[in-house]
C-alpha cells in the first residue's frame, strides 16, 4: 500500500511565536488560508476563540501586553514555560 505524505511547510506553525501546531488548529481557529496568527503558547484561549488566531483584533486584553490577565499569573512566554 502506498503511503502519501504532505510536504512539510510552515503552515502548521504559529505566525506570532513559531510554535508547531496540529493542522486542525489552523483549519478551526486560523484565517481563510488556515494560518494561525496566535496560538495557546502566546495567547489565551478566550482571545483565540474570539478570533485572535484568525488575525482579528479582539476586545479581551492581550496577555503579552497586560500581565496577570491569564489566571492571575504574569505571562511568562507560553504555557509550557
Amino acid at each position: 500500500m502506498m503511503e502519501l505524505r504532505r510536504a512539510s511547510d510552515a503552515s502548521g506553525d504559529c505566525l506570532e511565536c513559531g510554535a508547531h501546531l496540529p493542522p486542525r488548529f489552523g483549519r478551526v481557529h486560523g484565517d481563510a488560508d488556515d494560518r494561525a496568527h496566535r496560538c495557546p503558547e502566546c495567547d489565551s484561549w478566550i482571545r483565540i476563540c474570539e478570533g485572535s488566531a484568525a488575525g482579528k483584533d479582539v476586545s479581551t486584553p492581550d496577555p503579552q501586553t497586560s500581565p496577570a490577565r491569564n489566571a492571575g499569573e504574569p505571562w511568562n512566554g507560553g504555557l509550557s514555560g
